[in-house]
């Protein structure tokens, strides 16, 4: 048995042509239903494309920020630091007895 959403048209063309008189009927009684109705899904659209939009300039901006940070490292090491890496505390330590 499989399941169907109440939206879906049947296969029946009974059904489908009853279905498409009653929307025709419902949208010439009430015509401002059509605006309202294109509306509603150009919304959410919308908010999508802004949204996508957005991420991708901030991701744009972030990117910017972290080479200017590495530019500023490199011309202004840090103290402890020699060409943007740490410096170790101590020498290399000699493992093994040496006389």
């Amino acid at each position: 048995m499989m399941c169907t959403h109440k939206f879906m048209l049947d296969d029946e063309p009974e059904v489908f042509k009853e279905q498409r008189e009653k929307f025709t009927n419902l949208v010439g009684d009430n015509p401002w239903l059509l605006p309202a109705l294109v509306s509603l899904e150009i919304i959410p659209a919308t908010v999508m494309i802004h949204g996508f939009w957005k991420n991708r300039q901030l991701k744009k901006q972030l990117q910017i920020e972290r080479e200017r940070t590495k530019q500023l490292v490199l011309e202004h090491p840090l103290p402890g630091r020699r060409n943007g890496k740490p410096t170790l505390l101590a020498g290399p330590h000699h493992h093994g007895i040496h006389h």
